[in-house]
């Protein structure tokens, strides 16, 4: 116990506490039975960009990652691991971030500050593999799946995601760009596409593309259900090529 009763103890609880916290954000809308909730949200401002609904599952994977990533860090054999130490305080700010984002959005919707809300979200993920990247050869086995894996893995999807709001809030406030218009969709999910490809050369995270991926494969098929112009499943399409070569040939 006396271990716990220090910084690093602090660090780890605080890790633990708002993972659980950010899975709790997301139901809380849907359990009170609010009036919206993020889905709803989403659906009032659909554009070709935003994934088709059951791919949203993603979350719970998401979740359950990062509660392992917790749990992991929490064990009184890592409390002082120089790795964990770097990464735990900004895991701790992204879990926290992602809880406020989740709460504003079914409350306020989608807007600039939503927005702003996924961007810092993004720039912390990104800020973590920064961090990471120097210890990720040194990390195997589960000190990989439950201490890297499930950053690089968030921080895939909210590569994606930061798009997919931006389009939103496009619609939302009339923007003279419209990504519900067959070159406006195809703009903005090449633009992702080619951020995520930039990011999967540098890091060669198979499991940074992978959930990046998923989100696009996503937008194919609600682009395909829902009749979309074909530029915007092109586009994710050639977009995934893009990401798939990039991790290859890293």
């Amino acid at each position: 116990m006396q271990d716990y009763l220090t910084s690093d103890g602090l660090r780890a609880l605080a890790v633990l506490v708002l993972a659980i916290g950010q899975a709790a954000a997301a139901y809380w809308p849907d359990i009170r039975k609010w009036e919206h909730t993020i889905t709803s949200r989403s659906q009032n401002l659909d554009t070709p960009v935003v994934p088709f609904g059951p791919f949203f599952a993603i979350w719970l994977v998401i979740f359950a990652s990062c509660f392992g990533f917790a749990v992991w860090h929490a064990l009184r054999g890592n409390l002082n691991d120089p790795y964990l130490r770097q990464v735990g305080w900004m895991a701790a700010a992204l879990f926290a971030g992602n809880s406020a984002w989740e709460v504003y959005v079914p409350r306020k919707g989608f807007a600039w500050p939503s927005f702003y809300l996924i961007l810092v979200e993004l720039a912390l993920a990104l800020s973590l593999i920064v961090v990471i990247q120097p210890y990720v050869a040194g990390l195997t086995g589960v000190a990989y799946w439950l201490g890297a894996a499930p950053l690089y893995f968030f921080a895939g999807w909210l590569s994606v995601a930061t798009f997919v709001s931006l389009s939103s809030t496009l619609i939302l406030t009339n923007s003279t760009f419209n990504p519900r218009s067959a070159q406006g969709s195809a703009i903005t999910i090449v633009t992702a596409g080619d951020f995520v490809a930039v990011i999967a050369v540098w890091t060669g995270s198979a499991v940074y593309a992978a959930s990046a991926v998923w989100g696009l494969l996503g937008v194919i098929v609600g682009t395909r259900i829902k009749k979309e112009p074909i530029a915007a499943t092109t586009a994710a399409a050639t977009s995934i090529a893009l990401i798939l070569a990039s991790v290859a040939a890293s």
